[in-house]
């Protein structure tokens, strides 16, 4: 991507009213631009890096505002360029007005542009830069702490000691094709072979953490399925702990899908209460039917809620949608049965539930976060959380399978050097070794445009 090396203004923090707001201006002119605007007892220009100097915006000679000016000279800075950071008072109307004045020897930043020329200007690596603004979205504590290790270089550091390999197991392979004829000792196939297959492993592994990164980033999808009137809606009101879906004892009052994002042990937890899996003459009841079989084949977990009846054929339409494994099976108003009963359906791995006792709550939010609790351990060590890292982790494991087959079939070693430095420009794709503009385009686009 070709680097622009113009000046760059923009507002950093959200529009409204609140004791401060920050306007970000980065470039060589940085400095002049609000020197020439901000009046003080001592001179910007003359000032050390990383110093704070209280004063004034002038228009024109009139006073807009009383400011706190922050200035980061190259290359200590966030971009690496000259940055100036004006602190101003929280009004909408102040904010634009200094912005206004700004643009008139500037150009308003593009989203993500700060962190862009950043990344461009080597201060931080292409995962910092998505960290930077997964930071900015985050909305539960375990998402939170994943953000920070990337920005703080776990996946980087990965990813580099994964590239080391392949850079090792490709000098040798590429020094015994170009010394053949030499009396240098032959490869050893057996070491190479069992080398290659450890990494193959350790890729896959890493590509396995990617699902559950993007759980953690976007949410585990619940969807609560079962016949109408079994109590769905009053167990996804018992998650909110709120009245958020409409509770009636007519059958089909939920005609379309409910939406509502908790935060559960510190992962974000998306609840969807369906419309059921059923037959319907209600031309507006089959969109939301419709709609609901969309979202539950697209869910992580599925709760499927009965109260008495197993609804076989139900189950065995929803077995066709989803894994097995993925359904929690919930038997619900538990209150309205005796022990015998409630033995039956425990032994048929059925969580007992009544939303009314306000019983077996808590063992079926457990069950919704078994198997995918990561560790702090397993953060610090690096983890993908996103579909551009998972793909070309995927495709560097795909070519180090071929670079396998390549040796045991006896190909020649050219075709192994071949698949080997595919798997490590995908690799380096991931870093920002190799980038092209489409992949830098579509995640600085996803910034704000003040970062």
């Amino acid at each position: 991507m070709e680097y622009s090396h113009d000046t760059i203004s923009a507002i950093s923090t959200p529009l409204g009213i609140g004791g401060i707001s920050v306007l970000r201006v980065s470039g060589d002119e940085s400095i002049n631009i609000v020197s020439n605007i901000f009046k003080s007892k001592t001179s910007l220009k003359d000032q050390q890096s990383h110093t704070a100097i209280f004063g004034r915006i002038l228009d024109a000679g009139k006073l807009v505002d009383e400011v706190i000016v922050t200035i980061f000279k190259s290359p200590h800075s966030y971009t690496s360029e000259d940055v100036v950071e004006i602190s101003c008072h929280g009004s909408t109307f102040i904010t634009n007005q200094i912005l206004s004045i700004l643009l008139r020897n500037s150009r308003l930043a593009e989203p993500g542009e700060f962190t862009q020329r950043a990344f461009l200007n080597d201060k931080i690596g292409l995962t910092q830069a998505e960290a930077v603004g997964d930071l900015l979205t985050a909305k539960t504590k375990i998402f939170h702490l994943a953000a920070l290790e990337q920005y703080e270089g776990s996946l980087r550091n990965r990813i580099e000691k994964l590239l080391s390999q392949l850079t090792k197991f490709r000098t040798e392979i590429e020094l015994e094709i170009d010394f053949l004829e030499n009396d240098l000792d032959e490869l050893d196939n057996e070491k190479l072979i069992k080398g290659l297959t450890k990494l193959q492993k350790e890729l896959i592994q890493l590509a396995k953490t990617g699902e559950e990164g993007l759980i953690i980033k976007d949410g585990l999808k619940v969807s609560l399925v079962g016949a109408p009137n079994v109590g769905k809606s009053s167990i996804f009101n018992s998650f909110l702990e709120t009245e958020r879906a409409i509770v009636t004892p007519i059958p089909g009052t939920t005609r379309d899908y409910l939406e509502e994002v908790i935060s559960l042990n510190g992962y974000l937890v998306r609840v969807f209460d369906t419309a059921g899996l059923r037959e319907t003459t209600d031309q507006i009841e089959k969109i939301g039917i419709k709609r609901s079989y969309e979202i539950i084949e697209d869910s992580h977990k599925v709760l499927f809620v009965v109260d008495g009846d197993e609804n076989k054929k139900e189950y065995d339409i929803l077995t066709k949608l989803v894994d097995a494994d993925k359904i929690i099976k919930i038997l619900n108003k538990s209150d309205k049965f005796d022990e015998s009963e409630l033995s039956k359906f425990a032994k048929k791995g059925y969580i007992i539930c009544s939303t009314i006792e306000n019983s077996g709550l808590s063992e079926l939010k457990n069950s919704l976060l078994h198997n995918i609790e990561i560790s702090e351990e397993e953060l610090h060590s690096g983890i993908l959380t996103n579909t551009r890292q998972i793909a070309a982790v995927t495709k560097a494991a795909q070519s180090v399978s071929k670079a396998l087959e390549s040796i045991e079939n006896g190909m020649g070693y050219e075709f192994t050097a071949f698949d080997l430095k595919e798997a490590s420009t995908a690799l380096e794709e991931i870093i920002g070794k190799v980038t092209s503009d489409e992949i830098l385009n579509n995640i600085f686009t996803n910034f704000c445009i003040g970062k």
